[in-house]
């Protein structure tokens, strides 16, 4: 297979990147007018955006003696100066958007530091990143890192955010600058052993302190893990893709198509149950967040209540619907549950057990007895959950009142989630 055919599918054009640019330069532009230092970074700038080119991030600087809480303010006030129309968002603090010739440009402030110095927002080592890459990233690594991006876009592993768990864009390039290229990462990652380590400078961090299966020492700060966003299951994938195109390469592997699932028999005999809300008025970024919580609180919930969960997903449209599905072994369990009590040494606490238990019976040296189980149905168990808001974040609490629980093959009514949840890989 030749890499180069993949290369022409996914490499913008002179002409597109100039035109990103010369966006970024005008907004810059303006932004210096007003007394404002910024800076073009990220992919845009360092040449390994993936066609079509769609997002532009452009850092502000601030003094360092601002508080953070006039950022906002000052934030919002240039975004009205440089756009017609703009959108607030919050990470840490808010940064602002808007759509510029068909680009949608990301105004982030930050606080301006040198090498080594502490940071006062997560964002304010970008900067210094950019720096570090456009010093070292040749031409011949701008196109491996587009493989790369392209290889786990595939895989649904590019992106750092709460929805995916994956590879971040600045990952991709320092991984790329310290292999050389697209296939020599993919015969070393192929082999990588549980906690891998990658130390591009040498630090010599310790890094028992990292608990993530993948460590990539930041260049610029050896306190950060730049991998600390790829989570054991992204890591799994990637690993199984680069194996898998090193005995086999094709183009599939970089645009495959997903196979046509049939749901109905996929599900047939399976024990799942869906709960679906509606959508909360917040960045994706926090509604994902908020599903992984919920759908780990619930699993837990589950399992201390003798459901075994077999597996559990969490899926939104980021619009109007958002969704946790749940597979266990059995939706429903006996009527009763074996409760342990205290053995027959123990007089005093063996006559207190038998007299609130009249339904008991000896094992070995040990009392038990029968006690009515609160909940035999999971779904009737998970309705009382959200009613009590147990299991429920704070972004969903009046949402999950809303609830709609399924089983059966009404699971299936989420065809987008499901056929997510039923793929291999």
């Amino acid at each position: 297979m030749q890499l180069e055919e993949v290369i022409k599918k996914i490499e913008p054009s002179e002409k597109e990147i100039e035109k990103a640019r010369a966006v970024a330069k005008k907004i810059i532009e303006k932004l210096n007018k007003e007394n404002y230092e910024a800076v073009l970074v990220g992919s845009v700038a360092r040449g390994t955006a993936l066609k079509p080119i769609k997002d532009i991030d452009i850092f502000v600087f601030f003094p360092s003696n601002m508080p953070k809480e006039m950022l906002d303010k000052k934030i919002k006030d240039l975004g009205k100066k440089v756009f017609k129309k703009t959108e607030t968002h919050y990470a840490e603090h808010p940064y602002v958007k808007g759509k510029v010739k068909g680009f949608y440009v990301e105004l982030v402030p930050c606080y301006k530091i040198k090498p080594g110095q502490k940071i006062k927002s997560a964002v304010d080592r970008t900067p210094l990143h950019n720096e570090y890459l456009m010093e070292r990233l040749k031409e011949k690594h701008k196109r491996e890192v587009l493989l790369l991006k392209q290889f786990l876009k595939n895989i649904n592993c590019y992106g750092a955010d709460q929805k995916t768990h994956g590879f971040s864009g600045y990952l991709c390039e320092l991984l790329i600058l310290h292999y050389g290229s697209f296939e020599e990462l993919l015969k070393n990652a192929a082999r990588w052993e549980r906690k891998t380590v990658i130390d591009i400078e040498g630090h010599g961090k310790n890094t028992r302190s990292f608990i993530e299966p993948l460590i990539v020492i930041d260049p610029v700060d050896p306190e950060r893990n730049v991998a600390s966003a790829v989570d054991r299951t992204s890591l799994s994938k990637f690993i199984w893709a680069c194996r898998s195109y090193l005995e086999n390469p094709s183009e599939e592997q970089f645009f495959g198509k997903h196979e046509k699932i049939d749901l109905k028999k996929k599900a047939q005999g399976r024990k799942l149950i869906s709960i679906s809300m509606p959508y909360p008025d917040v960045v994706p970024e926090i509604a994902w967040s908020q599903l992984e919580k919920m759908a780990k609180m619930l699993k837990e919930q589950l399992r201390d209540n003798e459901f075994e969960v077999y597996r559990s997903f969490y899926w939104t449209d980021e619009k109007k619907e958002s969704v946790i599905l749940m597979e266990l072994l059995s939706d429903e369990l006996s009527s009763v549950v074996k409760h342990k009590g205290p053995e027959i040494w123990d007089e005093k606490n063996t006559k207190a057990f038998i007299e609130k238990n009249p339904d008991f019976w000896f094992y070995r040296s040990r009392v038990y007895a029968w006690r009515k189980r609160r909940f035999v149905k999971a779904e009737e168990f998970i309705r009382q959950l959200l009613k009590e808001g147990i299991v429920v974040p704070s972004h969903y609490q009046k949402l999950a009142k809303k609830a709609k629980i399924r089983t059966g093959k009404d699971v299936l009514k989420h065809k987008e989630m499901m056929e997510l949840y039923f793929r291999k890989g």
